[in-house]
């Protein structure tokens, strides 16, 4: 599908809050109403526009440790990719360029989880031909989804109603017709197919609360970002000035439309961003405009070659 210029305020404006009207969009793109929702229907027919989500507060959802994997291996083990697929704390996995050949994002609930996970990682790569793989420790999260987070703030009690429509509202390409969000009434009726009995109009105040509460940051729209004519996806390590890391990464990366997600760990390149681009071209001009900061230091750069799973973040998923 080919986009054209009045395509690409629609989608935008959708991955801002996908609850638009179509009154507001026709006047961003100076359509009729009928012609935005011809569009946006067809945006999602042709896989440009996956469906809708929600952006979370990882800090207020109890979500556990991020940790990130990355792993040697060649073309002849295809099993220890599919292994990562199926595992579900797994939540993205990409093949990547340098001395390692797989990078993946684990979501972990605790020290337990984490345990096992480790342990069915242990094993599998006992069976490979490098038997090498890292752990790289996410110690704060600043941006994900494309959405900076403030400081952390204290978890609100969510109950075991509140999670599962969470996970609803993140995987709603799977239940949705339209890039339209779903609506209370439909939200009710998949909570009781799960076995939960929740009416319309409590369904309408956990959402209002959990807005109110800063749970959810936003409703949104995934999309195939190559569609969209970003096709290079980069893994980008950054080392900067060590007094600086918190400010540098709150005040100046997390605003940078082209890092999507952005990390502190424990490494000697302190932050990890994950960043997309149109081209080569237009990764100079974002590398020119990272060293607009006095504090960075350097950078490191991974190509990501193959991106093989992207999954929203879960809770039930304890293996």
């Amino acid at each position: 599908m080919v986009l054209d210029k009045q395509d690409l305020p629609l989608i935008e404006a959708l991955r801002k809050d996908c609850r638009t009207s179509l009154g507001e969009m026709s006047q961003i793109a100076g359509l009729s109403r009928f012609a935005v929702g011809d569009r946006v229907e067809k945006l999602f027919k042709e896989g440009v526009i996956l469906g809708p989500t929600v952006v979370l507060n990882p800090f207020m959802i109890d979500l556990g440790r991020t940790v990130f994997f990355e792993f040697k291996t060649n073309p002849h083990e295809p099993w220890l990719a599919k292994l990562l697929e199926r595992t579900p704390a797994c939540d993205l996995l990409d093949g990547i360029t340098g001395e390692y050949s797989l990078f993946s994002r684990f979501r972990l609930v605790d020290d337990k989880h984490f345990s096992r996970v480790l342990k069915k990682i242990d094993d599998a790569m006992a069976e490979s031909y490098f038997k090498k793989y890292r752990v790289v420790n996410a110690i704060q999260i600043y941006k994900e989804t494309g959405v900076p987070f403030k400081e952390k703030e204290a978890c609100p009690k969510l109950d075991e109603v509140d999670r599962k429509l969470l996970e609803i509202l993140l995987n709603q390409g799977k239940y949705a017709k339209t890039a339209r969000p779903l609506s209370t009434v439909e939200l009710s009726r998949l909570m009781h197919t799960l076995g939960i009995e929740i009416s319309q109009p409590a369904v309408f105040k956990r959402l209002i609360s959990l807005e109110k509460s800063g749970v959810i940051l936003g409703h949104t729209v995934n999309v195939d970002w190559g569609k969209l004519g970003l096709k290079t996806k980069l893994i980008v390590r950054i080392k900067v000035n060590p007094q600086m890391y918190d400010t540098v990464a709150r005040e100046f990366l997390a605003s940078i439309d082209e890092i999507t997600d952005l990390y502190r760990t424990g490494e000697e390149y302190g932050l990890l961003a994950i960043v997309r681009v149109s081209d080569a071209s237009q990764y100079n001009a974002f590398l020119l405009k990272l060293y607009d900061s006095r504090d960075l230091i350097d950078t490191y750069t991974t190509l990501v070659l193959e991106e093989r799973k992207s999954t929203p973040i879960s809770w039930s998923s304890k293996e």
